[in-house]
């Protein structure tokens, strides 16, 4: 009996060892698994913003501008990043897609001048272009009087319409001459 015990018990030590080592081995396999995974995820990863890193480039080397940028974001749903990333596939896909991106643009750009009315009472700002500038409350009562515009809110509307189309260049003279000079 006491042989049989020991024969048992030897059985069972290898028997748990062998266990131990197939657990082993198939943790072994989870972590090689695993660390390959991570290596494409992170290999995929690089390429992916190495690929993204040059569609902001094109966007940014191109005649696009953040106005361009902002209206498309709002008219395809999507953030600003997003949308100049977007711009710059399409610029380096060339062609075709230029053409394109140019529609969108037009498109885009009807749809955000349909959008500007005058804002209701209670109304904070309907002017979503105009509240992501640098123009503030002064600028549009300036422009309002060199304009000719009833009151800055009807200038905050120009304004609105200027930055939909892409002429802030047109709002900053226009500013520079609106604005009292120091003397």
């Amino acid at each position: 009996m006491k042989y049989n015990l020991r024969i048992f018990l030897l059985l069972l030590g290898v028997f748990i060892g062998s266990f131990g080592t197939a657990i082993n081995t198939v943790l072994a396999q989870d972590i090689t698994v695993n660390s390959h995974h991570q290596i494409l995820s992170d290999t995929t990863k690089s390429a992916t913003k190495n690929y993204k890193d040059s569609e902001l480039r094109a966007f940014l080397t191109s005649k696009y501008d953040y106005w361009d940028a902002r209206v498309l974001a709002s008219f395809w749903g999507e953030n600003v990043e997003d949308a100049k990333a977007r711009m710059g596939r399409k610029i380096l896909w060339g062609g075709e897609n230029i053409a394109l991106l140019e529609q969108f643009l037009v498109d885009a750009r009807v749809q955000a001048l349909q959008a500007v009315q005058s804002p209701r009472p209670g109304d904070s700002s309907p002017y979503k272009f105009y509240q992501d500038s640098t123009y503030n409350y002064n600028d549009a009562e300036a422009l309002a009087r060199f304009w000719g515009e009833k009151s800055a809110i009807d200038a905050k509307a120009r304004i609105e319409r200027n930055l939909i189309l892409g002429n802030d260049e047109v709002i900053d003279q226009a500013l520079r001459y609106a604005r009292p000079r120091k003397r």
